[in-house]
């Protein structure tokens, strides 16, 4: 799926790894003696590369070193800089090792009141990562980061009379897997029961033909036989050989769980890598080297300013009843000032979750909805299309000859698993939270964390919930090293 340049001149060494199309060479192309044109042509090409890539330059004149992301960027790669070194890995627990690191309290505050804080400074003193489209700098000063220029998204536009928009937009979806180098034998498709996933499950199957695999979690109760039913039906128009997980096997915080290890799952990743870790040691084990999901759907469907009654301005999170009031100020001073985009926050933010858990497992990702041409496709629309997903549902009932997703779709959730593992895990849970150094902040109510913890966790509303999933997963990540009982 990769194809990578190495670039060796009289002052510059560059790196460059790239997502290679179907036609495009395997392996590793190796220039000695590259001049500082033949360099930068390499560089400059990066500029309207369609996939995804990045590029690490050794700077020895002056004597820096540069990373440049993509601005897809499905896998980030961060950067620990300590005492004058420097070090690179895409595996942020291998990165940290097992001793403590100081908390960015600011970053540490907005994450637990729901604040975006995505850019290349994180949560750790001394970690940042890659982000959209920016350049990380590291010299003996330290580090520094050059940001993309902000996108002017131009609003929505008239379709031409007999323009085909579902057409139109399943095309979009089929061409960019189309571009890349697929193997059935070799690629699994996530398959949810959402309607994101639907789409680039069928995708897939339509590039590739039938035998490729799909994964997905399965819950429980009604939604969960509304999931198994639409599952089913996409795998047999797919043709999968599916693999589906009973999620309530594999709910969080749970003895064997990688949270109760410090630094192995960061702060902002999806809720359930427990049940993945299940799945891709499954994928892995069956040959599987390449996984196709549906991150970065959500965010195509936006709205602008005075559509249907959208003020075009972010939703404050909820007040935090966790935090004091002057946390929560704290908090929303920490809120992302990152460049606009063609694509989202939250899509970065969803690759980035589970970037370190694919590649550790040998897999890598494919995330069609993480597209420009298709975010600014979308982004131009009539409202009409966009509005509830309008252009997906549709797509998907011409595709399947069924009306599932616009008639009866019942949206799975992981929230039934996620309460109940931390209602099973509570005294874990209690012991963590009391010997966490975020309970000795002054501007958290570790009191107010506790009584949530020892109430019926099924009766919380959803604004102390979220809060309290969002502390937990923190307070797991900088937690002691000593054992608890």
């Amino acid at each position: 799926m990769l194809r990578a340049v190495l670039l060796e001149g009289a002052d510059r060494i560059v790196a460059i790894v790239l997502e290679r199309f179907a036609d495009d060479p395997e392996g590793l192309e190796h220039v000695v003696d590259a001049t500082d044109g033949q360099i930068q042509t390499h560089l400059d090409d990066l500029e309207d590369y369609p996939l995804d890539f990045a590029a690490l330059t050794i700077d020895r004149r002056r004597r820096a070193i540069r990373y440049t992301a993509s601005p897809t960027i499905s896998i980030p790669v961060y950067c620990l800089a300590t005492a004058g070194r420097a070090r690179f890995d895409w595996d942020y627990a291998r990165l940290l090792g097992s001793g403590p690191h100081e908390i960015v309290w600011d970053y540490a505050l907005a994450q637990i009141a729901g604040v975006s804080t995505y850019g290349p400074a994180t949560v750790v003193s001394g970690l940042y990562r890659a982000t959209s489209g920016a350049t990380l700098v590291v010299t003996t000063a330290g580090v520094d980061a050059i940001l993309p220029e902000p996108v002017r998204h131009d609003g929505p536009r008239e379709l031409p009379p007999g323009v085909d928009a579902e057409a139109l937009f399943r095309e979009t979806v089929i061409s960019i897997l189309d571009a890349r180098p697929l193997d059935p034998r070799r690629t699994a498709v996530e398959l949810s029961g959402g309607m994101d996933s639907a789409l680039t499950g069928l995708a897939t199957a339509h590039v590739t033909g039938e035998g490729a695999m799909s994964l997905g979690a399965q819950f429980d109760g009604a939604m969960g036989e509304a999931q198994r039913a639409r599952r089913l039906l996409l795998c047999r128009a797919g043709g999968f050989a599916d693999l589906s997980v009973p999620a309530g096997r594999y709910a969080p915080f749970s003895p064997r769980s990688l949270r109760r290890r410090r630094h192995q799952v960061w702060p902002e990743d999806e809720n359930y890598p427990e049940i993945f870790e299940a799945a891709f040691h499954m994928l892995r084990a069956a040959g599987i080297d390449t996984l196709v999901s549906g991150f970065g759907g959500d965010e195509l469907y936006f709205a602008y300013q005075g559509e249907a009654g959208e003020d075009g301005v972010a939703a404050e999170p909820p007040p935090c009843t966790f935090l004091t009031a002057r946390g929560l100020a704290t908090a929303l001073s920490a809120r992302s000032t990152y460049p606009s985009a063609w694509l989202q926050q939250t899509c970065w933010q969803s690759a980035a979750s589970q970037s370190q858990r694919v590649l550790r497992y040998g897999l890598w990702p494919v995330y069609p909805y993480l597209n420009v041409a298709l975010a600014r496709f979308v982004s131009r629309l009539p409202a009409a299309f966009r509005r509830d997903r309008r252009i997906l549902r549709r797509t998907l009932t011409r595709w399947l000859g069924n009306p599932v997703f616009e008639t009866a779709y019942v949206k799975e959730s992981f929230d039934p698993v996620a309460r109940r593992g931390i209602a099973e895990n509570r005294a874990w849970l209690q012991a963590l939270v009391r010997h966490s150094p975020l309970s000795r902040h002054a501007e958290i109510d570790t009191a107010a964390i506790l009584a949530a913890l020892d109430s019926d966790i099924d009766r919380l509303d959803r604004a102390r919930y979220n809060a309290l999933f969002r502390f937990l997963k923190i307070a797991c990540f900088f937690q002691s090293d000593r054992p608890l009982n």
